[in-house]
């Protein structure tokens, strides 16, 4: 294990929430640095309509909430938890401190804001050049992957309100197209 890990670990707590428990909202200060043990994380941010849409899913082993600590910025997305959580919770002006003693963590996280990066250009790209059943489609495929097991199986538990604020549609249709899917015999 690199170095700053053993760090890391003198400033660690952990903690467990419930399903829809709030992390932190939207417009709040950054307190800290969190890494998934078990559970998954919805990322999600309210648009100027006041309806929430899901922007990111965390699962096991991902670092969340450094963004806006790096920057001395408010958190431009609310975390709540998908299902029951367990997750390392880092003190923010520890965790500051630690990275700037340590090239490796640094270059770390520029790792990780370089992938998600990627990511959401890809999504957005992507969902906004598709038809509805096109962007369902697409997040189903996601979720498949997010939700899959060690043995490579997946059962996705998002609700279909969930399902419908990611891929940036109502519930009623996606409860529609999810039918057609079964019709098909795609699900």
């Amino acid at each position: 294990l690199p170095v700053f890990m053993d760090e890391l670990k003198t400033i660690s707590k952990t903690i467990a929430l419930k399903k829809g428990e709030e992390l932190y909202r939207e417009g709040s200060r950054p307190k800290a640095v969190y890494r998934l043990k078990k559970g998954k994380i919805k990322i999600e941010q309210t648009g100027e309509d006041g309806n929430s849409r899901i922007v990111y899913i965390y699962t096991v082993g991902e670092y969340f909430g450094f963004r806006p600590l790096l920057c001395n910025e408010k958190h431009p997305v609310s975390a709540i938890c998908l299902e029951t959580a367990e997750m390392e919770v880092y003190d923010g002006k520890d965790f500051l401190d630690i990275t700037k003693r340590s090239p490796n963590l640094s270059f770390n996280l520029v790792e990780i804001l370089s992938f998600e990066f990627n990511v959401w250009i890809n999504l957005i790209g992507s969902l906004s050049h598709k038809s509805t059943k096109e962007r369902v489609a697409l997040i189903l495929l996601i979720l498949n992957e997010k939700y899959k097991t060690s043995n490579k199986e997946s059962h996705i538990t998002m609700s279909r309100i969930d399902i419908a604020s990611y891929s940036g549609t109502t519930e009623e249709t996606v409860v529609r197209i999810l039918g057609f899917f079964k019709e098909q015999g795609i699900l």
